[in-house]
């Protein structure tokens, strides 16, 4: 009878060790992983205007999820360029969240145009997140060329006039104040912005003085251009003179030109009766 017992008490032992290999081990949970995005590119300053040979800083900023590091590139439109280049370190971080930023530096030496910015993002289980943005660099210089004019309002009056009675001839000089994105401020160009920026190559004028304007008159029929008198433009850019008529035909003022200026004229047809 004991002998029986024991060699029950033995199978239920062998029958729980085999148990205990048989039945599964319980493993820890695998760590989640946050998937690598990136939420935000900008760039600052857009568009980039380089003056002369002045060095402009542009920065890129980077915000992105689940990043373990990112490459910031920046490279022309259709040209080489680093793409991508190593990025900053980060500016800012959270738990997932992080602000990267990297600063090039731009000069007279850099194309014009629209650049890029490129951006890898590898999350940690090496993963990559891909993104990139557009601004423009643009170059200003000073416009070296002359300004144009031009003689606006130019009226010889009465029309028609009795003959040997005098003719008023009224008119103002003008000179271009813009040329580009340059607007001329009286003394110097200084960048436009929104006054030059309706698409025309010159516009906006101011008045100039203390120029001579050339009068000449040409008769009606086959007539040729004949000299008729100097007078010079008032300080806001107006001129006024007497002149008898005799003859039907064309009056014309002209502005020749000087240094920095580019010449301009203006013409009136004005009938003589008896």
């Amino acid at each position: 009878m004991m002998k029986r017992i024991a060699t029950l008490l033995v199978a239920a032992t062998m029958g729980a060790s085999a148990l205990a290999v048989a039945a599964p081990a319980f493993a820890d949970p695998a760590p989640e992983t946050t998937k690598v995005s990136i939420e935000s590119v900008s760039v600052t300053p857009d568009p980039v205007v380089i003056h002369g040979r002045e060095k402009v800083e542009v920065t890129a900023k980077v915000t992105t999820v689940g990043a373990e590091d990112v490459k910031i590139g920046f490279g022309p439109a259709g040209g080489s360029g680093c793409n991508p280049c190593p990025g900053s370190a980060a500016a800012s971080a959270s738990t997932e969240v992080t602000k990267w930023d990297r600063t090039i530096v731009l000069d007279r030496h850099d194309p014009s145009g629209k650049w890029f910015v490129y951006v890898e993002a590898i999350g940690a289980d090496g993963k990559v997140a891909e993104a990139k943005a557009s601004f423009y660099v643009k170059h200003v210089r000073p416009y070296e060329g002359p300004r144009a004019t031009r003689i606006a309002g130019f009226d010889a009056s009465p029309e028609p006039v009795k003959k040997g009675r005098k003719l008023s001839l009224t008119g103002k000089l003008q000179v271009a104040r813009c040329y580009g994105d340059w607007w001329w401020d009286g003394d110097a160009y200084v960048v436009g912005g929104s006054r030059c920026d309706d698409g025309y190559r010159w516009h906006n004028w101011r008045y100039i003085g203390w120029k001579d304007i050339k009068v000449f008159f040409k008769r009606a029929h086959g007539g040729k251009w004949e000299y008729v008198d100097t007078i010079s433009t008032n300080p806001d850019g107006t001129f006024y003179t007497k002149i008898p008529a005799y003859w039907s035909g064309t009056w014309k003022v002209v502005f020749p030109g000087s240094r920095g200026l580019y010449g301009s004229s203006a013409t009136d047809y004005v009938k003589v009766v008896r």
